[in-house]
């Protein structure tokens, strides 16, 4: 490994301005590859597609189309049922119609079209209040859904299969023309498709403001912890190798979707100390008097298999994600494990090529010094040495603080309403707010009911008696609409109950309603259940409980459809096996490490910090009341990668250390004072960074951003403390190890 990478520092030295030109290049390359990516907002970058949850949802789909928005018009009976009102409200149904995006439309327009006599003239306003409306001003029964508590409801449900994105635009283009018809003033649009689009909108310009805040603020503390020349220049390969690593998914594809894009601090985290590890240990060999050359290839040699070392064992540890059921996480995998790499490729070759250009003029004319006193260095092997001294005390409390951080990761709480993941003053959540006062609820979950023919006497009896064992024996259940309830009376005040009257019925019907209930086909009917307000966790196992309790006839089946029903399936999936995930995780960096070092101690010291920080987190998350959302759960990885990286850096210069003759204690603070340096610097640096996102308005990034500082900061802990007690207690050579030659004659040249 070391003739390796001593002839990539002789490659380095010989071409550094073919180097830096091959960068430039394929960072150009890589921007025009991520400028033509766009963040996948498909259902299925959260539920596999052939799971059973998802077939339901794009059957009921392709049937009954997507999620609806609903129109809240204010109003007085009298306003309700003015000549301006409804034709307006004529005026929004004729542009919503003509939509593609937009499947059905119903209102008490639709309504009062259906039963007006061909050709008769059009009611005056005192008659259609009356025919809307009883003497005593509450709604006749065959309009009461379409007017609660003073507002007139119109229902616009969009066309199936359109994409998170198709949802956004088709709820703008709605808004638009609610606003051009002259609606009564406060009319509002509720409904998902509307939220989603305003949380991309939203979460997309404050992601700019507090991004800029976080590299201001990344800057500063570079400036401060890390005092080299140009101690700034870590930041920009950073860049280079997060656009190579974009660039790479992309020519890959590999989706981008909003949880591979939590891999960004992982990145950065990661990214940001393979440059200062390089820069630092070349400005080591420059500060002992070496000169560029020399110091070049020292520190390409010495580091360099060092954080290759991590890098694979950081790989390792992020391809486990492929485990997960949910496809964005096994992505999420993919593009730290591809990430990791492009981040060393940076550092190695671009970082150490920039410094040595930036020095080599100087060799002819006089040596490159130092000037700044390493001040942090010097301080931070006090706090090693006390470890060391007291590690049994170290380890005892390390353990049991672990530990209990394990115990109650399993009463995190899980964070799946999505209103408290947002802003609450978003308009969409506001108008979702005021939807919920005026209708109830809106957590409305369709069933597809699916047989030969959905109209069959025998199908409609047990569809009515289902719904209403439902309402009865599920409180949560305010209301039920199928079809089954929604066929008019025949003669002798029953449902339609023959074949042929049900047939007449149905045609009846007004043809947006008739849409929304029964296929052209007949053999698919939509049977939804408006619930009241609760978490999706909860909503998903109502959900099961309720079509376990079908038990239809033969012949006929039930599956569950709607967002609803998705998201509450795609929040479990992603929160859900969490400890599996990571403890597979850990496995595979030791096997990883074993099959690297030969020797167990060697391989199992970087990994037993790890394992504490992770249950650490655990704890203090729990104290401090941070949720896990979907941006949170995946953060495990972020403490494999930096964790183990930290460790593994210590570990190789303390073997550097010690393959000089020091003695054990001499050489982990030794290496705590070189490495040590590079890891505070690095981690406070991201800390810093990502600890801007905390000022941001969106409750999900801030916590988002609460786990990455906690996990960095116990990351940093864990190697100052813990990993010095812990390789002097595994190092049972004792006696002075013979010194190896690393610089070979050729580097004296």
């Amino acid at each position: 490994m070391r003739a390796l990478f001593l002839a990539i520092g002789t490659f380095v030295e010989r071409h550094p301005l073919r180097i830096v030109t091959v960068a430039v290049v394929l960072t150009l390359l890589a921007v025009l590859g991520v400028s033509s990516t766009q963040i996948v907002t498909t259902q299925d970058a959260f539920v596999p597609r052939d799971s059973p949850v998802f077939q339901g949802y794009e059957a009921y789909e392709r049937a009954f189309g997507g999620d609806p928005l609903v129109v809240l018009i204010p109003g007085s009976p009298d306003q309700l049922t003015s000549p301006a009102t409804l034709t307006a409200m004529r005026s929004l149904h004729a542009k919503l119609s003509g939509d593609p995006a937009v499947r059905s439309v119903v209102s008490i327009v639709t309504l009062l079209q259906a039963a007006a006599l061909p050709g008769a003239p059009a009611p005056n306003p005192n008659a259609l209040r009356s025919i809307v409306y009883t003497p005593d001003g509450n709604p006749q029964p065959q309009f009461a859904a379409m007017l609660p508590r003073g507002h007139s409801v119109m229902v616009v449900r969009l066309a199936g299969g359109l994409t998170v994105d198709q949802q956004r635009q088709a709820a703008d283009r709605v808004l638009e023309a609610v606003r051009s018809v002259g609606l009564p003033a406060g009319t509002t649009v509720a409904g998902t498709p509307r939220l989603i689009g305003e949380i991309t909108t939203s979460i997309t310009k404050d992601m700019a403001i507090t991004g800029g805040i976080a590299i201001a603020l990344m800057i500063v503390v570079l400036y401060l912890v890390f005092p080299v020349r140009r101690r700034l220049l870590a930041l920009p390969i950073v860049v280079v190798g997060v656009l190579w690593t974009f660039g790479a998914t992309s020519a890959m594809s590999i989706p981008l979707t909003l949880v591979t894009m939590a891999g960004l601090p992982v990145l950065v985290g990661l990214g940001v100390d393979f440059a200062i590890q390089f820069h630092n240990r070349y400005e080591e060999e420059i500060h002992r008097g070496q000169q560029p050359d020399q110091g070049l290839l020292a520190a390409v040699t010495r580091i360099g298999p060092a954080v290759g070392i991590a890098v694979a064992a950081s790989a390792l540890g992020f391809i486990t994600l492929l485990l997960s059921r949910v496809p964005a996480v096994r992505e999420f995998g993919l593009l730290l494990a591809i990430g990791v790499v492009a981040l060393y490729a940076a550092g190695l070759f671009g970082l150490n090529a920039l410094l040595y250009r930036y020095d080599r003029p100087r060799n002819a004319r006089k040596r490159v010094t130092m000037r700044r006193r390493w001040t942090l260095a010097d301080r931070l092997p006090v706090l090693s040495t006390a470890a060391v001294r007291r590690g049994p005390l170290v380890a005892v409390v390390a353990i049991l603080l672990a530990a209990g951080g394990y115990a109650v990761d399993g009463r995190l709480a899980v964070q799946t309403d999505i209103e408290k993941l947002i802003p609450s003053d978003t308009p969409g959540v506001v108008a979702l707010r005021d939807a919920r006062d005026v209708i109830g609820t809106t957590n409305s979950v369709p069933l597809l009911i699916s047989a030969r023919d959905v109209t069959d006497p025998r199908v409609l009896a047990w569809m009515k008696d289902f719904q209403s064992r439902v309402l009865r024996d599920h409180p949560q259940v305010l209301s039920a609409e199928s079809l089954a309830t929604a066929l008019p009376p025949v003669p002798g005040s029953q449902p339609a109950s023959n074949s042929q009257a049900i047939a007449q019925a149905v045609q009846a019907m007004p043809a947006d309603v008739r849409r929304n209930l029964i296929t052209d086909d007949r053999t698919g009917a939509s049977l939804t259940f408006n619930i009241a307000q609760m978490p999706i966790a909860e909503l998903n196992t109502l959900i099961g409980q309720i079509v376990a309790e079908a038990q239809p006839p033969d012949g006929v089946s039930v599956v569950p459809g709607g967002t609803l029903t998705l998201a509450g399936a795609a929040v479990s999936a992603v929160t859900e096996r969490r400890t599996a995930v990571a403890v597979t995780g850990f496995l595979a960096v030791f096997v990883g490490l074993l099959l690297i070092y030969r020797n167990w101690r060697r391989a199992i010291a970087p990994v037993v910090p790890v394992v504490l920080v992770t249950g650490w987190s655990s704890g203090v998350m729990w104290l401090l009341g941070i949720e896990l959302n979907p941006l949170t759960a995946v953060m495990s990885a972020l403490i494999i990668g930096i964790g183990t990286e930290f460790a593994i850096l210590l570990l190789e210069r303390y073997e550097e250390e010690r393959a000089t003759g020091a003695a054990p204690t001499a050489a982990i603070n030794q290496a705590v004072t070189r490495v040590g340096q590079a890891v505070t610097a690095s981690a406070l640096t991201v800390a810093a960074g990502f600890g801007a996102l905390l000022a941001s308005s969106f409750p999900a990034l801030r916590e988002f951003a609460a786990v990455t500082v906690i996990n960095v900061l116990l990351s940093l802990l864990a190697t100052l403390v813990i990993i010095p007690p812990l390789i002097v207690r595994l190092d049972r050579r004792r006696a002075p190890m013979p010194e190896t030659p690393v610089l070979s004659a050729e580097m004296q040249h």
